[in-house]
């Protein structure tokens, strides 16, 4: 998961949650991830707003319409109190319907409570090759 060349300014344990929390969307299953988020915490990318009772469902859909999905940290660095992590991963994934790759960078800000649950994660990229349909703006049609 880690790239060859990655900057890596965090513990163990935070690489560990980033690794829980990828391998859920590799996998479509939320549970050995859930336990990272705080019962208030959100999700927030371009496009979407997904609240914690709602990643299980939201993780397993993704994981139906998309596959082959690869993700590697190429930055991580954690605040000197722990309760941020800021990183960039490259998330290399496959559109089943039609084998549409793409490769996106993406920038993650993370705000942890005083437990280290994820109460906030923020994700920042371009959506413009990126084969995720529900990055683009829907038709009114």
């Amino acid at each position: 998961m880690l790239a060859p060349a990655a900057r890596i300014d965090c513990d163990a344990a935070m690489l560990a949650m980033l690794e829980r929390q990828a391998d859920a969307w590799k996998s479509g299953d939320f549970s050995a991830a859930a336990a990272d988020w705080h019962p208030d915490g959100v999700l927030t990318a371009p496009g979407n707003r997904v609240p914690y009772h709602r990643l299980a469902r939201t993780i397993a859909d993704f994981y139906r319409d998309y596959g082959d999905l690869s993700v590697t940290v190429t930055t991580a660095f954690a605040s000197a109190d722990g309760r941020r992590i800021a990183l960039e991963w490259l998330w290399e994934v496959t559109r089943r319907r039609d084998g549409a790759r793409s490769l996106t960078e993406d920038a993650i800000l993370i705000d942890l409570d005083s437990d280290g649950r994820i109460l906030s994660w923020r994700e920042y990229f371009d959506t413009a090759s990126a084969v995720e349909d529900h990055h683009r703006p829907q038709s009114s049609a």
